[in-house]
């Protein structure tokens, strides 16, 4: 009897420390798994942040006596706990080859040829575009550079169909142009995921219809945006100006473990900054 008592009280002892050790090692990986998540999520917005203003015409908009809205690289619809951005997430570009001058005179309908209309058919997926936008940009007459942000209607070949609706201010190209596709992606948290969209629809950049989103991570409690100028000074980015002084993005993601073994929550914050490769270009 004694020694079955020995044996029961031995085992117990066991039994206590390897259930003592599982949950241990269980919340291990929770943290580990949490942190993991945090750096996943981090990484991907900072990769997509940094490209914020690929293939939009930053520079000739530049040469503008005023600001235009179809310039600006941060949408109206950024927010402190939201980003919406123009960015070339398919890289497509090419150059016009319709005899110079090319004139994109605003609100008229006009054929253009480009060197290669296939990437945009392969990365719009249809020859009849609907509420897609192109960037035309390039010398102008009378000044340096300047910029057409034009509707595409049809793609044939290498033959586009589209009207110009906003521009700088020239819409005559004096040389030969290039030619982007107009792209965007909005980053933003809904309830403990944060989702990533593209844009299908920029007929109205302020409200653009978005794609279903998809899930770049999870378990996130707190996701938040912070936007500087040249001066390092915070603006929101609430107004058109404000948003073309925009030169920096600080970035906010703070993940949380599900529950621990004694029912408390861990998180994790993690901070890092963003600097746009095509953000801010300035003149010398």
């Amino acid at each position: 009897m004694m020694a079955l008592i020995i044996t029961l009280g031995i085992g117990l002892i066991v039994f206590q420390l390897f259930r003592q050790n599982e949950r241990v090692f269980r919340d291990q990986n929770l943290v580990i798994e949490m942190q993991q998540t945090a750096r996943v999520v981090a990484s991907q917005i900072a990769d997509e942040v940094r490209m914020a203003g690929q293939g939009v015409p930053v520079f000739a908009s530049a040469f503008d006596s005023v600001g235009q809205e179809g310039a600006a690289v941060i949408l109206p619809s950024s927010t402190n706990d939201r980003i919406d951005f123009r960015a070339g997430l398919s890289l497509v570009e090419t150059s016009v080859t319709t005899p110079i001058p090319v004139d994109c005179t605003m609100g008229f309908s006009r054929t253009l040829t480009v060197a290669d209309g296939s990437a945009l058919l392969n990365a719009l997926g249809t020859t009849t575009p609907n509420g897609r936008f192109v960037y035309i940009w390039g010398p102008a007459n009378n000044q340096l550079w300047t910029w057409v942000r034009a509707e595409l209607t049809r793609i044939n070949g290498n033959t586009l169909t589209l009207t110009p609706r906003q521009g700088g201010d020239s819409a005559l190209f004096t040389r030969a142009p290039a030619l982007a596709l107009e792209e965007a992606v909005s980053i933003y948290l809904s309830g403990t995921n944060v989702k990533r969209a593209t844009a299908t629809d920029m007929t109205n950049p302020a409200n653009p219809a978005w794609s279903p989103a998809n899930d770049i991570g999870r378990n996130i409690t707190s996701l938040s945006f912070a936007y500087f100028d040249d001066n390092n000074a915070v603006v929101s980015p609430g107004s058109l100006a404000n948003r073309l002084s925009i030169a920096r993005v600080d970035v906010l993601v703070v993940a949380q473990t599900s529950e621990l073994s004694d029912g408390s929550r861990a998180s994790h914050p993690l901070s890092f900054r963003t600097i746009p490769r095509n953000l801010r270009v300035r003149l010398n």
